[in-house]
């Protein structure tokens, strides 16, 4: 079937962003947690980043695979 509107890469390049912005902010919170004196949720982050790095590999593989 043709896809005029491209629009397996179009999620697929929504996909990668949204796991990367997830990845990428949670490991900078991460980072930055002992610079702010705000409360930090650990468990949270380390979970929210590990969602995004799985969101950025699978898409990365999907992409690469087609």
């Amino acid at each position: 079937m043709n896809d005029p509107f491209a629009l397996d890469l179009t999620i697929r390049l929504l996909m990668l962003g949204l796991g990367s912005a997830m990845f990428a902010g949670s490991f900078l919170a991460f980072i930055n947690k002992n610079k702010n004196d705000n409360e930090f949720y650990k468990s949270r982050t380390i979970f929210l980043g590990t969602i995004g790095f799985i969101i950025t590999a699978w898409t990365v593989a999907s992409l690469l695979n087609n």
